[in-house]
């Protein structure tokens, strides 16, 4: 019994070490930002973030949250604390886009050029699934701004 009390504990953070060691799978996650039919051109000052979406099940905590750059062709990849992907599950999208309020200021006040409901976590209806061999065109997002 004695023998038993040490190597439980013992198996138990091995365990526990083992799965923190591996972590999670990154599955890679690429699209385009596309306002009215037409990609965004958002070439500095947007940024796609992926927000685990616990009402559709992903409770998995992340440290670091999938996020990209948006580039002036509209196109994004998403990384995961410096890592290439996202881990897989359901997701809330916030997709932010900002430039200076005065053009000749750069460090002038920020304003939002997107739709502000789609940059705000508590008000996006923009989701996705992230998922292995997922079919082209499935992380592309189409706004009205």
């Amino acid at each position: 019994m004695r023998c038993l009390r040490s190597v439980l504990p013992c198996a138990l953070l091995c365990a526990i070490a083992a799965l923190g060691c591996g972590g999670t799978k990154l599955v890679p996650v690429e699209g385009v930002v596309s306002v009215k039919g037409k990609p965004a051109d958002y070439a500095k000052g947007g940024t796609i973030t992926f927000h685990p979406d616990v009402d559709a099940g992903n409770k998995q905590p992340y440290p670091q949250l999938p996020i990209g750059t948006i580039d002036e062709n509209g196109k994004y990849s998403l990384s995961t604390g410096g890592k290439p992907g996202a881990p897989p599950g359901a997701y809330k999208v916030t997709i932010r886009v900002t430039a200076p309020s005065d053009p000749k200021d750069p460090y002038s006040k920020p304003k939002i050029l997107t739709d502000l409901a789609n940059a705000e976590l508590s008000t996006t209806n923009l989701k996705k699934e992230v998922k292995a061999d997922a079919p082209a065109g499935h992380y592309d997002f189409e706004l009205a701004k």
